[in-house]
């Protein structure tokens, strides 16, 4: 059996969702199983590029526990994708940024994009700093959001669902993206991809399944992300808070 890691982005358990534990187990592909690291520490949803540094480093601290597990290929869930390239220089297993996925997947399928995401602006520049990073601007049509917090998604679904209805088709036919790209990974177990594919005609790219079938396919193909453009950090004296002590030493630390 082969093992995929689960990095929570996160200092909320979101398995604990009865919808998410669910989704992640009927979605695991045959002969796989997810295994779940998640952050001991960190605000409780990430909607801005703050709340991304001040998870950073409990994010890479599973990193390299799942590192040292073993597991055959490491997915961070979020659709920031939060300590991605970090996380790729701590350990030579692939790791797999959902957003990443989704967007070059949604370039396979149509000639632009557009993302919709949650709340507000703050997360909008959060994607349109990701869209940047991956030299994807000209693509990408339009980042759009509808107010609602990430942690409100679980308690009114119906009206996240009735809110990406509207907001996909906008994107289509008033941004004219191709493709749409789910901004939160929140989203995933509480929506209906198909109705908003129908409603939208365009294909709508979930990136919780984007980045489980892209680490599937970097592990069947044995290739891992590349240590030429990922090298390991070099090894320094540190100063560390009490609670990430010994974390990581074999990556960091200097003898």
């Amino acid at each position: 059996m082969r093992r995929i890691a689960l990095i929570g982005a996160t200092g909320l358990d979101w398995l604990q969702d009865p919808r998410k534990r669910e989704f992640v187990d009927q979605t695991a592909p045959s002969g796989y199983s997810i295994v779940s690291y998640m952050p001991r520490y960190g605000t409780h949803s990430v909607e801005s590029l703050v709340d991304e540094a001040y998870n950073a480093p409990y994010i890479l601290e599973q990193v390299v526990r799942a590192s040292k597990d073993r597991v055959d290929a490491i997915l961070i869930d979020c659709a920031c994708d939060p300590a991605l390239d970090a996380a790729r220089e701590v350990t030579e297993i692939p790791v797999v940024g959902m957003l990443r996925s989704a967007l070059h997947i949604a370039l396979t399928l149509g000639r632009t994009f557009g993302i919709i995401t949650l709340q507000g602006e703050s997360l909008v520049r959060c994607f349109e700093h990701r869209v940047r990073a991956e030299g994807m601007a000209q693509f990408c049509r339009a980042v759009e959001f509808f107010q609602m917090p990430v942690l409100d998604i679980a308690k009114y679904p119906e009206r996240a669902q009735s809110e990406l209805l509207k907001s996909c088709k906008d994107l289509v036919e008033k941004h004219r993206a191709d493709v749409v790209v789910l901004g939160c990974t929140g989203l995933s177990h509480y929506i209906d991809l198909d109705e908003l594919m129908r409603h939208s005609g365009a294909p709508v790219i979930d990136p919780y399944l984007a980045g489980l079938w892209t680490a599937v396919t970097y592990v069947e193909m044995g290739v891992a992300h590349s240590r030429v453009a990922y090298p390991p950090p070099p090894k320094k004296e540190i100063t560390e808070p009490d609670v990430l002590t010994g974390s990581f030493d074999d990556i960091l630390k200097c003898d």
